[in-house]
């Protein structure tokens, strides 16, 4: 059950925070620099994340071998994988968001899922990594 839950939990806390969005029914802020920044700030997140892939891939320690055999090598690989592409689709949205109506509700609401989403996929891999850090 703790491994489903750490496999989904992004997705379902953006999914809580986008209906949350919904009720409150909240105008997307018309400035763009919320755009430039959270963009600036999800491209950190990818380098970060591209640089921690790397890291994983050349560690030679007992806890990778660990990982390895024990198969948790595979999610946490994933994990990375999915952090990466769900920033690198928030970098894409931020950019539209400069050619297009963001006052659309539409956009807000989807803007939201994808920023919560970059958000806590980032966290669950660096919560794994700095334990692998710590122990490794």
């Amino acid at each position: 059950m703790a491994l489903l839950f750490e496999r989904t939990y992004p997705f379902i806390f953006a999914a809580i925070f986008s209906f949350f969005w919904l009720q409150i029914g909240a105008p997307f802020p018309e400035k763009d620099s919320i755009l430039s920044s959270t963009l600036t700030v999800s491209g950190i997140f990818v380098g970060f994340l591209a640089t921690s892939k790397a890291i994983l891939m050349s560690m030679r320690s007992p806890i990778i071998d660990d990982l390895k055999k024990s198969g948790y090598i595979h999610d946490l690989v994933s994990y990375i994988a999915t952090a990466i592409w769900v920033n690198l689709l928030f970098c894409s949205l931020n950019i539209t968001g400069f050619f297009i109506d963001t006052s659309k509700y539409y956009f807000s609401v989807l803007w939201i899922w994808v920023a919560v989403c970059s958000l806590f996929t980032f966290i669950r891999v660096t919560h794994i990594m700095l334990k692998i850090f710590k122990y490794g």
